[in-house]
């Protein structure tokens, strides 16, 4: 995926170049006042924060965590939206993502059972990469499965079929994180749905929906305590808690600016904030995004970060007040919930890889809106 992302932004840069040469007019993309405040209190917030940790410009540019880095992230988002703001790539960007999510499930189901995998990685180290993933693309199959459904068969049809392909790479990946983000999007999703479409449904049939939503987290709860019943420490998050306690103390002793985006792997790992129970080595954050940024960013980048929360969910909740048959409006959100719910036990939104393809979807959904209903 990381190495799609580069080349897709080396196409796009010879792209743009293109446009200069040929002096297209650059396109007048405008966002939702609350996306723009949400870009601009959270980067600057992270900017402005290791103005006081340039003794290490890691820092700033250049560490595993950046300031520089993290904005970086963002460029699917922009790409998307200076190709697609006035030519119509919707289609193509929906046939490309089926595409590696095909790829992503047939590779990943086809090695655990050839090379006998305790948990399903696919192309990646790490089985909690796919559900992080997952948590986001889900939502986005199932809305270009129905956003197609009458005007081209074909991808409805690839859709229903890629949506269990999906279901079984999460189930054989064990990812417990999944479990509780995909549990807290489905009640909230529900809920506002029921709330902006209750007349469509009787009584009855809400009822069945809202049992259907519990029975859903009840099963993921199970299934997540099944997946580590008999070992104690793996049930309670390994040290997770060694990890949030040092984040804390880190936090305490740096509480305006923190230690420095790129500073938590190496003040976990030795000295005063190393804790004497810890044997998980190689920790680079503390599985917590929340905290990650109050101990990296102190005040300023854990409520920059809190912020942004917000305003995304503000800008996403407005969004599908005005327009309830927004499919993709919908699906952004149900990705939102999930990964932000799952980065409360692991990294997500930090991530390059997971960073980028929320903004990749973000971008692909403000299309849909701009051509769907900015237009009429």
């Amino acid at each position: 995926m990381n190495t799609g992302f580069s080349v897709a932004m080396i196409v796009f840069a010879l792209f743009a170049i293109y446009t200069l040469i040929k002096r297209e007019k650059i396109p007048a993309i405008r966002l939702d006042r609350r996306l723009i405040e949400a870009f601009v209190i959270f980067y600057a917030s992270l900017f402005v924060s290791t103005l006081f940790h340039l003794d290490a410009v890691k820092n700033l540019y250049g560490g595993y965590f950046s300031a520089f880095g993290f904005l970086l992230y963002t460029l699917p988002l922009w790409m998307l939206l200076y190709i697609g703001w006035n030519r119509d790539i919707r289609k193509i960007a929906c046939l490309t993502l089926y595409i590696i999510l095909y790829a992503l499930c047939l590779y990943g189901i086809g090695k655990y059972i050839v090379m006998g995998e305790s948990r399903l990685s696919s192309f990646y180290h790490f089985p909690t990469r796919i559900g992080m993933m997952l948590d986001m693309f889900l939502p986005f199959t199932a809305a270009i499965a129905l956003y197609y459904r009458k005007k081209s068969p074909c991808f409805f049809k690839a859709g229903v079929i890629l949506l269990p392909l999906e279901l079984v790479t999460l189930y054989l990946a064990e990812v417990r994180g999944s479990m509780m983000g995909l549990s807290a999007a489905v009640v909230v999703t529900l809920l506002l749905w029921l709330h902006y479409q209750g007349k469509l449904f009787s009584r009855k049939n809400r009822i069945l929906l809202i049992g259907g939503a519990v029975l859903f987290v009840l099963a993921a709860v199970l299934y997540a305590v099944f997946l580590r019943w008999g070992n104690m420490n793996a049930m309670m998050g390994g040290e997770r808690f060694l990890m949030w306690e040092s984040s804390w103390h880190m936090w305490l002793d740096h509480p305006l600016t923190g230690i420095g985006l790129n500073g938590w792997q190496a003040a976990y790992a030795s000295g005063p904030y190393h804790p004497a129970a810890a044997k998980e080595a190689g920790q680079i954050m503390p599985h917590n995004v929340f905290i990650y940024f109050f101990a990296t960013a102190g005040l300023l980048g854990g409520l920059g970060y809190v912020a942004y929360c917000v305003l995304v969910f503000l800008y996403l909740l407005h969004r599908i007040s005005r327009h309830q048959d927004d499919i993709f409006g919908w699906a952004l959100l149900f990705a939102f919930i999930a990964a932000t719910v799952h980065g409360l036990t692991d990294q997500t939104f930090i991530l390059k890889l997971t960073g980028r393809i929320f903004y990749m979807l973000m971008g692909i959904s403000l299309l849909f809106e701009k051509w769907e209903y900015r237009e009429s």
